[in-house]
């Protein structure tokens, strides 16, 4: 009997890399699709199939068709999004494939709405995850009164990460705002929430897969240390084990939001608790430490799709670090830039039972491909000052 093929998306992402090789280790004949010119996870011998596409960003209304047109070929059994945008348009195309290849995404209308960063709060709080303190804001006036009303430093977050612009699909970040003058750049567009800035919260993340109700190959992990300041995106981190309710309350979201498939969902450890900064319904940047603690969220979500069994469900174990190699470095380098040799020490520090973003002994080709990828872009920037599609 043949393996099973699985397609995923947005091969320049850590995240799909992670996903490309636990799919392989449980089986899984894997093919990834990029558009871009260096893509990470094309560069692993555990890509079976690479494959140039135009993306979402590039052409968001014809991408399911191109998608479509490609899965008509035969041959592939599930389709996995690895990025937000590749999310949106398949979801919204899925007639054009699912005669193809399975999916396995609720309705989008949920997935819309599993995206809505606005809705996703008031879903936390209910499920006993309250955010910090958040105000929802549709015009500059009410941004500026909650401002004044929350106090700087502060957040300014759109309630969707990518909106449509000139038929295309354009990211809008969130916006740490110092003080009130530069409150002005950070209204993007409306609506936005503007939500307290803690920065010495420690994040707590939790991943896993939700289907049938229940939550399978559970992980909860804690940063140790995120890069760039002040972004959210993991530098270092260890699992943990969940903390008390932390299960229940994820649940009891996820029921709500109607998620099925793979998620991770960002916490900060408040006073009164964990509350929820972030979802993200898709592959992820730390996935790489769950697949090595034992919580294969590619694998349980495709055996899921195509009702196969055989990989274990559990949670992930404890004790197990994540390492992204060029934040570190890039920390590192920052550190001795100031003086500091100790911190810089201190993240050069090395860590027993690590899962890279990138390297493998068995797999060395993305680390090779992300090497030669960031300096082609420190070289076009040089050369054009072009800032777009920066490496991931």
């Amino acid at each position: 009997m043949r393996s099973p093929r699985v397609l995923v998306t947005d091969g320049e992402h850590r995240s799909v890399l992670a996903a490309c090789r636990g799919l392989a280790a449980a089986g899984y004949r894997v093919a990834i699709s990029s558009d871009e010119r260096f893509s990470v996870a094309q560069w692993s011998r555990f890509a079976r199939e690479r494959i140039t596409l135009a993306g979402p960003r590039s052409d968001p209304h014809g991408y399911a068709a191109r998608l479509g047109d490609l899965l008509s070929e035969g041959g592939y059994d599930v389709v996995l999004p690895g990025t937000d945008p590749s999310l949106i348009t398949i979801s919204e195309g899925r007639k054009q494939i699912e005669p193809h290849a399975r999916l396995g995404l609720p309705s989008h209308e949920t997935v819309l709405e599993s995206l809505d960063k606005q809705m996703f709060q008031r879903r936390a709080e209910r499920a006993g995850l309250a955010p910090p303190r958040s105000i929802d804001c549709s015009s500059w006036p009410q941004m500026q009164a909650a401002a004044r009303e929350i106090g700087f430093p502060l957040v300014a977050k759109p309630a969707a990460s990518w909106v449509w612009t000139d038929s295309r699909l354009r990211e809008r970040g969130p916006r740490v705002v110092e003080d009130a003058a530069s409150l002005e750049a950070a209204a993007t567009g409306w609506p936005l929430t503007v939500q307290q800035y803690l920065p010495d919260a420690k994040i707590v993340s939790c991943a896993g897969v939700h289907a049938d109700g229940k939550l399978l190959g559970f992980t909860v992990v804690r940063y140790e240390r995120a890069f760039p300041p002040p972004s959210a995106k993991a530098a270092l981190a260890v699992t943990i084990a969940p903390p008390p309710m932390l299960r229940e309350r994820v649940e009891a979201l996820l029921a709500e939001i109607g998620w099925a498939g793979i998620f991770e969902l960002e916490l900060l450890e408040l006073e009164a608790g964990l509350g929820a900064i972030d979802f993200n319904p898709r592959p992820f940047g730390w996935m790489a430490l769950s697949i090595a603690a034992g919580a294969n969220l590619p694998a349980i979500w495709c055996d899921h799709v195509l009702g196969r069994s055989g990989v274990s469900t559990g949670d992930a174990r404890v004790g197990r670090y994540f390492r992204r190699e060029d934040a570190e470095l890039r920390s590192a380098a920052a550190h001795l830039r100031d003086g500091r040799l100790r911190d810089a020490a201190a993240v050069l520090r090395p860590h027993r039972r690590v899962a890279h973003a990138y390297f493998r002994l068995d797999d060395p080709g993305p680390m090779v491909g992300r090497l030669l990828s960031a300096a082609y872009y420190r070289h076009r920037l040089r050369a054009h000052g072009d800032r777009r599609r920066r490496p991931r």
